[in-house]
């Protein structure tokens, strides 16, 4: 049986919000839930009513792992060494010995992503070839396999053999929950479609991307299409969009910012005029439906890829919704095991890859 590592003492709203979207992934999930935390916290919360359903299940279904120490938001990355107890140490230890021992779980956190990044590397390493982890996450688009943007938020500063091994990522990440059976296409973001466009990194990465073996021949992973704009995020024409984690992070805070501007501004124009009142009414399911696609709390939860094992980074905000669907999502990556379809990629290409 798979196992789900949550670490309860991590976000904004823990632990009552993660205890509360654990309760309600129960019912999801055939998997057994470890919560990581501080055992008299979760302890005292689970003796709440509300909480009368994960109680019931404890020893059965449901186990807690003790973690006396918590890395909080303000603290720095050394803190995973200065606090090997904490809840994400425990937890990513715990599934990285269960990599080893080739049973995977995934751990999953809305604590601190840097020291959930660096406790990975240091107790589940780097899978063959990759030198930086990234994170990934799929953006709805107007076809129903989404887009897959990477990094967002990992790594600010990149090289262009980042770049490639984050486009081979994004490929195989890409297959996870594919309905089409063409290869994905990978682009790479910048300023403009044509080659003289870009900075001194993206000309260097397209260049090492497209010469990449891991997109040539009958056998490749992926159809390389060049450089994308911002717009094609959404439009369909492209399945992975390749970028550097600041950029990426900028461009998902940014969307967050968009959905939520959206929203007011329609909000405020239904205050202004009783005839739009009347049409937002009538197109309230609609606009519900878009707006649950770009909710990060549909999502849940993004894969750190290029780590032995399973490792998800929640956002800080997250509450019981955005935990239940990282939850489920964890449990659907663990069944459809693209980790280790990722580690035979990198295998595979592991000769033909040094003479990229």
């Amino acid at each position: 049986m798979h196992k789900l590592i949550l670490d309860v003492m991590g976000g904004d709203y823990a632990p009552s919000a993660i205890l509360e979207g654990a309760k309600l992934a129960l019912k999801h999930l055939n998997s057994e839930l470890y919560l990581v935390g501080d055992e008299v916290v979760i302890n005292t919360q689970l003796k709440r009513h509300r909480f009368k359903s994960l109680k019931h299940s404890l020893n059965k279904k449901v186990f807690i792992l003790h973690a006396k120490d918590n890395i909080e938001m303000s603290e720095t990355i050394s803190s995973v060494r200065t606090k090997p107890a904490s809840s994400i140490n425990i937890g990513i230890k715990l599934a990285a010995q269960d990599w080893k021992n080739k049973t995977p779980s995934a751990f999953i956190s809305a604590g601190h992503s840097g020291a959930l990044m660096a406790s990975s590397l240091l107790h589940m390493g780097r899978l063959p070839q990759i030198e930086r982890p990234a994170i990934a996450i799929k953006l709805p688009t107007i076809r129903p396999d989404g887009c897959v943007l990477i990094d967002v938020g990992a790594n600010i500063d990149c090289k262009e053999i980042h770049l490639r091994d984050f486009a081979l990522m994004g490929a195989v990440f890409a297959h996870v929950e594919r309905k089409s059976a063409e290869l994905p296409k990978v682009g790479l973001l910048s300023n403009g479609e044509e080659r003289s466009k870009g900075n001194e990194l993206t000309r260097r990465a397209l260049e090492l991307i497209e010469n990449s073996q891991v997109f040539k021949g009958q056998n490749r992973l992926a159809d390389f299409i060049g450089y994308v704009e911002g717009k094609d995020l959404f439009s369909g024409r492209v399945d992975v969009v390749v970028t550097d984690g600041f950029v990426g992070n900028l461009v998902l805070k940014s969307l967050e910012g968009l959905g939520f501007t959206v929203a007011s501004l329609l909000m405020q124009a239904a205050k202004k005029n009783p005839l739009t009142s009347i049409g937002l009414v009538f197109s309230f399911g609609l606009l519900n439906k878009i707006k649950k696609k770009l909710d990060y709390a549909e999502y849940g939860a993004a894969p750190l890829l290029g780590v032995g094992g399973y490792a998800f980074v929640c956002h800080g905000r997250s509450k019981a919704k955005a935990i239940m669907n990282a939850l489920i999502r964890s449990q659907n990556a663990l069944e459809s095991r693209y980790i280790e379809k990722l580690n035979l990629a990198l295998q595979d290409q592991s000769v033909v890859r040094g003479n990229c």
